[in-house]
Order: structure tokens, then C-alpha cells, then sequence
């Protein structure tokens, strides 16, 4: 004789059920479908329910680690200036090691440990060990930072160098731990200060700067595209900004170059509405807006030698950007009904 297995039900479900049958809204002879479909709304219910409570909890965490990070961040700038550098050296690394070190026991103690966690098993414990180990980067970048600086000082470059590295690096290093925005925030924000330091150690000029961090937003996005970014939608956004902003800085090095910065803006925009069509997504569309929205009135303006005036050119950058919008909504309604078809 086969045995069947049991069938766990919601306590609230034969109740309601019968209920209903009592009122005479369900036909007695349907009780087991209605059983079905009312366990199946309550089990829905729990889940959502169960959801909201894993958001409060997360939300308490953070708002928890906060008030622990504020405490700790006054009582360390109270007693700064009374420690030596390699005490500093020492406080900051010892921060680093704690942060680190209450990030990897959170993802081991969870389902599936850190591999588990990286895979998406438990967001809410990915998103907080992604907040501790991009913490304790920085905390370790500024340790980083203050050694080198004891070591060479008067060498401002190289601190910045060594700070803006470490903490790109780290934050790489822990994104690949625990996935989440704040570690691309941190590897962004590395690599963005990084950059340009670089580029002074030898004697760049500032469309150097722009174009090196023009060319870093183009290896972001072609990185997004590959795969290589969980969160894709954070990662465009950082991408397509990091375009923009490389774009521009030409505009303020002096008039000789502000031409660099019309080409440079100009093919952003042509890029951006590209690769719209290929893959449409918010972000591209955005950045070519943006971008036709700030070299048109720019290049305008620069060329007439500013004859508009300054209300000339709000009118001509206001007009840019409705005709601009328009035809980035036009553009998504096309695209939109070709990936219907």
C-alpha cells in the first residue's frame, strides 16, 4: 500500500472554507479546489508579509550600523589630533580588519556561506556585507594613505595615489565577495579619483583628464554589457555618467580646447542613442539627451562669441532640451514596438 505524503495546510483555510460553503457561495462538492485556491491567497499573503518583515529588519540593521559608525566616528575625530600618524595608521587599519572581518562571518553563517551569498541565496545578507566590506576599503584606503604619507610626505600625488588605489582596488576585491551598488559606488568613486592623479604624475592637462575618464566609462559599460556588474541598471547609470563628465572637462581648460569637449559630447550623444537601440535601456537614453542638451547651447553660445546673452542662451538650452525629449520619447516608442514585433 503506497503512502501518501501529508498535506500541511493553513490553519485559517477550513474555516473560511466552510464558511463560504455554510453561506452557500461555494457548492459543497468544490470544497477541495476552494481549499486550494483560498491556501493559496493566504500563502501569498505570509510571503508579502514576510517580505515587508525582512525589509524592516534590514532597514533596522542599517539604521543600527549607522548610529554604531556615528559614535565610533566621533569619539575617533575627538581623539585624532592627540594621536601620532602611526597611531592613526594603526586606529583606521584595526577599522578596516573589524569591518572586514564582521562582513565575511556574516556571509559564513548564512545559507550556503559567502558562495551562497554571492550567488543572490540571501540579499538582504549580500546588501549588508557589501556595505561592511566597501567600509572597511575606505577605512583601509585612508590607513593606506596616512602610511604613505608618514613614509614620503610632501607628496601629495603619491598619497592620493595610494589612497584612491587602495580603495578601488578593496572595493573591487569585496564587490566580488558580496555584489551590490555600494560596492560599485566604491570601485567608482577609486577609479574616478585615481584617474586623474595618474595623469598629472605625468604631466597631463586636463583634456587628457577628460578623455582618460571618457575611455573609463566606455571599459564600465562594455563591462556592464559583458556580465561583468550584477547590478546592471546602477552600473549603466555609472557608465553613462562617467561619459558625460569626461566629456565635459575640456569645456574648462581654456577656449583652444573647448572644441575637444564639442567632439567628445557630440559622440557621446551618438553612442548613447546607438546603443539605445540595440539595448534599450533608460540610462543610454538619458545620457544622449544630456548630452545633445549641453554641447548644443555650448558650442552655440561659444561660436557666437556669447551675442545671445545670457537669456538667449537659457531659451536655446531650453529648446534643445524639449526637442531633445521628444525625440528620445519618439525613439523609445519605436524601439519599444520593435521589440513587441
Amino acid at each position: 500500500m503506497t503512502a501518501h505524503p501529508l498535506t500541511v495546510r493553513d490553519t485559517r483555510t477550513a474555516p473560511l472554507v466552510s464558511a463560504l460553503v455554510d453561506a452557500q457561495l461555494i457548492d459543497p462538492d468544490r470544497r477541495d479546489a476552494a481549499m486550494s485556491v483560498v491556501e493559496r491567497v493566504l500563502g501569498a499573503q505570509s510571503t508579502a508579509t514576510a517580505s515587508v518583515k525582512k525589509r524592516f529588519a534590514e532597514l533596522a540593521g542599517y539604521v543600527g550600523a549607522a548610529f554604531v559608525v556615528s559614535a565610533a566616528a566621533i569619539f575617533v575625530f575627538a581623539q585624532w589630533d592627540e594621536l601620532s600618524q602611526p597611531q592613526q595608521v594603526g586606529l583606521l587599519g584595526g577599522i578596516a580588519v573589524l569591518l572586514a572581518s564582521a562582513g565575511l562571518a556574516l556571509g559564513a553563517v548564512s545559507t550556503g556561506g559567502i558562495v551562497g551569498v554571492r550567488r543572490g541565496a540571501e540579499p538582504v545578507r549580500r546588501r549588508l556585507m557589501g556595505v561592511l566590506v566597501t567600509g572597511a576599503a575606505g577605512s583601509a584606503a585612508g590607513a593606506v594613505g596616512l602610511w604613505v604619507d608618514h613614509v614620503f610626505p610632501n607628496h601629495e600625488t603619491q598619497v592620493g595615489l595610494a589612497v584612491f588605489g587602495t580603495l578601488a582596488l578593496l572595493s573591487l576585491l569585496g564587490y566580488v565577495v558580496a555584489p551590490t551598488v555600494v560596492g560599485q559606488l566604491g570601485v567608482a568613486t577609486g577609479v574616478v579619483g585615481f584617474v586623474p592623479l595618474l595623469v598629472d604624475a605625468f604631466e597631463g592637462d586636463s583634456v587628457a583628464t577628460g578623455l582618460s575618464i571618457l575611455g573609463l566609462g566606455v571599459l564600465w559599460l562594455l563591462a556592464t554589457e559583458r556580465g561583468l556588474w550584477r547590478e546592471v541598471g546602477s552600473a549603466r547609470v555609472i557608465g553613462c555618467g562617467l561619459a558625460l563628465i569626461g566629456a565635459q572637462i575640456p569645456v574648462f581648460e581654456s577656449d583652444q580646447t573647448r572644441w575637444v569637449a564639442y567632439v567628445a559630447t557630440a559622440l557621446v550623444a551618438v553612442a548613447a542613442f546607438a546603443v539605445y537601440v540595440a539595448r534599450p535601456a533608460w540610462p543610454y537614453l538619458a545620457a544622449g539627451v544630456i548630452a545633445v542638451t549641453l554641447v548644443v547651447p555650448e558650442a552655440l553660445i561659444d561660436w557666437t562669441d556669447n551675442a545671445l546673452g545670457p537669456a538667449g542662451g537659457l531659451l536655446v538650452a531650453g529648446t534643445t532640451l524639449l526637442v531633445t525629449s521628444l525625440l528620445g520619447l519618439r525613439l523609445r516608442k519605436e524601439v519599444g514596438e520593435e521589440q513587441v514585433v
